[in-house]
């Protein structure tokens, strides 16, 4: 389930199992993507809170054009980062 906090900007996404979350956060970023492509300046961020809870927000700390996933459960450093599409 996708919780919209701030519309385009920010997402909360839990789920019951891993296949409902996925698809939760693959559609929250392709949100995202759209409204960072709009700014043009923002990259996205991913962060797993605990297992069944992530939010997905545009984020100054990430560069455009970028998506960072991070473990905010194990600490802040970036679990993985990829080009956005």
């Amino acid at each position: 389930m996708i919780t919209t906090i701030d519309p385009g900007r920010y997402f909360h996404v839990t789920g019951a199992t891993a296949a409902t979350v996925q698809d939760g956060i693959t559609h929250a970023v392709q949100t995202a993507q759209e409204h960072s492509m709009r700014e043009g300046w923002q990259g996205i961020l991913v962060t797993r809170h605990h297992p069944g809870l992530y939010t997905v927000a545009l984020s100054a700390e990430v560069p455009y054009g970028l998506i960072i996933e991070r473990d905010g459960a194990a600490g802040s450093i970036p679990a993985h980062s990829q080009q956005e599409d």
